[in-house]
């Protein structure tokens, strides 16, 4: 009777290391604009081959005004408004870019997993990003 109730008592805290070992390990959710570039977010880096600090953004920002680079790399506490040399799309969705706040300006499309320089046109540009349909 003993051995029975020992082994249900150790079957349970089995299971239940198990539950909670697969609940510590799985991915942590995406944190928007904490510096740090996770997956199903989109980067924008102050220098080019994203390099430097990063603006990392999980939802649409309509005007970079009120942002800045976080972290301790080059340009950390910068504003993030027409600063930007690179990106990194790490979102399964594309994103787009404005060179004025609220869609205006020029726009360009950045597909799922982009990674590249801005061009002349947005370099040190950019004012806002929107997460498309």
């Amino acid at each position: 009777m003993m051995n029975r109730t020992c082994l249900r008592a150790l079957a349970t805290a089995l299971a239940l290391a198990a539950a909670l070992t697969t609940g510590v390990s799985s991915a942590t959710a995406a944190v928007d604009k904490d510096g740090i570039l996770d997956p199903g977010e989109f980067g924008l880096f102050c220098l080019q081959n994203q390099g430097g600090a990063v603006f990392d953004m999980y939802t649409a920002d309509a005007n970079f005004r009120d942002n800045y680079f976080k972290g301790s790399l080059a340009c950390a506490q910068h504003t993030t408004n027409d600063y930007t040399e690179s990106y990194l799309n790490r979102d399964t969705a594309e994103w787009s870019v404005y060179t004025e706040a609220y869609r205006g300006g020029y726009v360009g499309f950045l597909p799922a997993g982009y990674r590249g320089n801005a061009s002349t046109l947005y370099r040190n540009t950019i004012t806002s990003a929107y997460l498309e349909p």
